[in-house]
């Protein structure tokens, strides 16, 4: 039997996941953003960063603050689901428009994670200091300021801003 035969072999042998692999399992994460997107009434990530004072910044303004208005909201355990909905949604983002990937982070406790035993960390495609959901949320519910639109709005500047320091690090590579 050859190598490739062997691979292809199903020996019945449970394999047991880590727990970083079933939160950053492809799949779970690609029905999650699914999921929001859908509850926010949009039908893609868009191929660029949404622009200011783009139609649909307001729409996931209005469904950001609804869904988590403050950080404990956010953090309910009744929340969960739709925070991982966000948060996968989120990443993707920052995946598609600065490079970024997700690391397994060193997880701190609860009080400091979405998730139990799991910190997802973002590195972004250049150099820079990476996020954790946890301080990507913290930020976009803590940190925006009202006057300057919504809380995902400011996400999105922030979004915009890193694709194109992405763009400018690859352009000196």
């Amino acid at each position: 039997m050859g190598d490739d035969e062997q691979l292809g072999m199903d020996l019945g042998v449970p394999v047991e996941q880590t727990e970083w692999g079933k939160w950053f399992d492809p799949d779970r994460r690609a029905a999650q953003v699914r999921k929001f997107l859908d509850y926010a009434g949009l039908r893609a990530i868009p191929s660029e960063p949404w622009p200011e004072g783009a139609q649909e910044l307001t729409k996931l303004d209005a469904v950001v603050s609804e869904l988590f208005p403050d950080m404990a909201t956010a953090m309910k355990p009744e929340n969960a689901d739709m925070a991982d909905a966000f948060i996968c949604f989120l990443g993707e983002c920052f995946i598609k428009y600065a490079g970024a990937h997700w690391e397994d982070y060193e997880w701190f406790g609860r009080e400091h994670s979405f998730y139990d035993h799991v910190n997802p960390m973002l590195e972004y495609g250049f150099d820079t200091d990476g996020d954790t959901a946890y301080g990507l949320m913290k930020l976009m519910i803590e940190d925006y300021d009202p006057t300057e639109g919504g809380m995902f709005s400011g996400m999105a500047e922030m979004m915009r801003e890193f694709a194109d320091e992405y763009a400018a690090a690859r352009d000196r590579m």
